[in-house]
């Protein structure tokens, strides 16, 4: 049997009404998938803006840390740096999508800001080593907008450093003040022996080390047989102990350790400088060994083998690693810039 055709007429009409529900509720959804994809594009544009700026920046601060001209000569400030960074990543307050930015001077990863950077009368402090930028993007809305909200307001951050190479701190009174040339042809082979002192890199040396300066046998024989260098940061200049130095104090303190068998730690150079009470080793790393041997009647080389390594990046025994933070200095051919935040 057939519906009456009023109620037929009244299953029609509730269709409708849910078809036109689920239309409406459609829209707004599709709407507000907009909205937010819109947001979720300008977050994207705002985080490159703000990684952009405070590298750009910070490279600038550590040009001015060493003595170098900015390789963009319009470029005369930090916050000159930042703005045309700005400008040509289209955030302008008058921009389509309108962006705004703030600058800070940052001294490390987890320190306080340093200061605003608020115009191009703003030098770098001494202890800058980068710069924090926050940019902020409103682009409008569309469903949203109809619940009273103009606009989004998208923030993103980011923080650049540039500093010196991190150091380790040598204790003291742990190293032999015997100079070791690194290896250029290669890495060390644990157990295998070498000869430590040849005296071929400076004029009258022979590869030992004057702690203080004092160029007396008698000092040299006391620091080999009780270890008392300075405590100091790697890498580093370190003068040396210019002639034979053949006393018999100097060879019986080499006898003890080779006797004894034990490792011992003797600084690393890579080049040096000057010629005899001038003559410098520049210090790279610690090498471990022990000593095997010494030539006679001359204490003119030195033997052992060869147990570890630790180059200046890394801690060395009975010292600490990380150096404080510092920019980058004149005499710095590498150093770290990049994005840390």
């Amino acid at each position: 049997m057939n519906a009456p055709r009023a109620l037929r007429d009244g299953e029609r009409g509730q269709i409708l009404v849910i078809v036109a529900g689920g239309a409406v509720a459609l829209v707004l959804l599709m709407g507000l998938v907009l909205d937010v994809g819109v947001a979720i594009f300008n977050r994207r544009d705002g985080q490159n803006t703000s990684d952009l700026m405070s590298l750009a920046s910070t490279k600038f601060v550590a040009d001015v840390h060493q003595n170098k001209p900015n390789v963009d000569p319009s470029v005369t400030s930090t916050y000159v740096a930042l703005n045309k960074t700005a400008l040509a990543n289209d955030c302008r307050a008058d921009g389509a999508v309108p962006c705004t930015w703030k600058a800070w001077f940052v001294g490390g990863v987890g320190l306080p800001d340093i200061s605003p950077i608020l115009s191009a009368a703003d030098a770098v402090p001494d202890n800058a080593l980068g710069v924090r930028v926050e940019v902020t993007r409103k682009p409008g809305t569309f469903i949203i907008g109809s619940m009273g909200i103009a606009n989004w307001n998208v923030g993103t951050q980011a923080t650049a450093i540039a500093e010196s190479p991190t150091t380790a701190k040598v204790g003291a009174s742990g190293l032999l003040p015997i100079a070791y040339k690194a290896d250029p042809s290669g890495p060390f082979q644990p157990g295998q022996v070498y000869d430590l002192t040849d005296g071929k890199d400076l004029p009258g040396g022979f590869g030992y080390i004057a702690w203080t300066g004092t160029n007396d046998p008698n000092s040299l024989a006391t620091s080999i047989c009780t270890p008392n260098n300075p405590e100091f940061y790697l890498p580093k200049w370190l003068l040396g102990d210019p002639g034979k130095s053949n006393s018999s104090g100097v060879r019986a303190c080499l006898d003890q350790w080779i006797a004894s068998a034990q490792t011992v730690l003797i600084p690393m150079y890579d080049q040096t400088t000057g010629n005899g009470n001038s003559a410098k080793y520049h210090i790279i790393g610690i090498a471990a060994f022990v000593l095997t041997s010494r030539a006679q009647p001359a204490v003119d080389n030195i033997r052992g083998y060869f147990v570890d390594i630790y180059p200046y990046t890394e801690p060395v025994p009975g010292g600490t690693s990380g150096n404080p933070s510092t920019p980058p200095s004149p005499t710095d051919t590498s150093f770290f810039l990049g994005l840390v935040r």
